[in-house]
C-alpha cells in the first residue's frame, strides 16, 4: 500500500489472522480500513464485506480496493443488479461494501 501502518493497525491485523473478533475504535482520518486490508495481503483467496453507514463510504473503499489491486465494489441501489450478484458468486470481488439500508431492502441478502 506504500503506507507504513500503526502499531494498532498491525494489532487489528494480526488478531484478525488468529481469526480473533475484534472492535476498533479510532478517530475519523485514522485509516481503519487498513485494518481490514492488511489481512488480504495474507489471504489471496479472502473476502471482506463492509457494512457501512454511508454510500460515500462504500465509494471510498471501493475506490480505494481498486487503486490497491483488491478488486471492490459497492453495493448501490443502482449496482445491486442480478449480474452484479452473480459477478460476486464467481468471487470477481474480494471487498464488498454495501449500506445496512441497502441489505435491509434486498432479498439477495
Amino acid at each position: 500500500f506504500h503506507i507504513t501502518p500503526c502499531n494498532w493497525q498491525i494489532h487489528s491485523a494480526c488478531a484478525q489472522l488468529e481469526r480473533k473478533d475484534i472492535i476498533t475504535v479510532s478517530p475519523t482520518g485514522s485509516r481503519k480500513t487498513m485494518t481490514f486490508w492488511i489481512p488480504m495481503l495474507f489471504n489471496a483467496a479472502g473476502i471482506i464485506i463492509i457494512i457501512t453507514p454511508l454510500n460515500i463510504l462504500g465509494e471510498k473503499n471501493e475506490t480505494e480496493g481498486n487503486l490497491f489491486g483488491i478488486p471492490a465494489v459497492n453495493l448501490t441501489a443502482k449496482t445491486a443488479t442480478d449480474d452484479m450478484f452473480k459477478a460476486i458468486e464467481e468471487f470477481k470481488y474480494r471487498i464488498i461494501a454495501v449500506s445496512l439500508e441497502r441489505i435491509l431492502k434486498d432479498a439477495c441478502f
